[in-house]
């Protein structure tokens, strides 16, 4: 039987540690301005006639579980779509893949580094993302090799 490597598994393997990173980053980020967000939800919620009670507090915390999740989640797909890709090119240097995260990684770090209008928390972003890379490699090594041939299904 002919065994056969999933490219996309390094990926989210990889992908979910970079998941996790970036997850606590945003939690950091909206922790940091957690003050000001309650304190303008509840004007907003006041405004429409509204009493909060405490009821805002908790919306900020449903707010920053689910903008963690969402995190992980998107890492975890992004960098498996990152590992399909280095595979469909036929495995090409290590720069082609530190160049897909890093063009990944300034892309959420521009991102994120507006929202927070903070450059640190931006670059903390893009260095996360370069964290993939040697992680990708690592487990890539753990993948059988792409074999040609026809797969069989039912044999040991």
């Amino acid at each position: 039987m002919v065994e056969r490597a999933d490219p996309a598994k390094p990926g989210f393997k990889s992908g979910r540690l970079v998941g996790v990173l970036t997850a606590v980053l945003v939690v950091m980020s909206l922790v940091r301005v957690q003050e000001g967000f309650v304190g303008r939800l509840e004007s907003v919620v006041r405004l429409v006639g509204i009493d909060p009670r405490g009821s805002v507090s908790v919306y900020f915390y449903v707010y920053a579980a689910s903008a963690a999740a969402s995190r992980y989640v998107l890492s975890y797909i992004v960098g498996a779509l990152i590992g399909v890709v280095y595979d469909w090119l036929d495995r090409p240097s290590v720069a082609v893949l530190a160049g897909m995260a890093l063009l990944v990684g300034l892309a959420d770090g521009v991102v994120a580094a507006v929202d927070t209008r903070s450059v640190v928390v931006g670059a903390a972003y893009v260095f996360v993302w370069l964290l993939y890379v040697p992680l990708f490699l690592r487990y890539a090594e753990d993948e059988p090799s792409q074999a040609d041939g026809p797969v069989r299904f039912g044999e040991p």
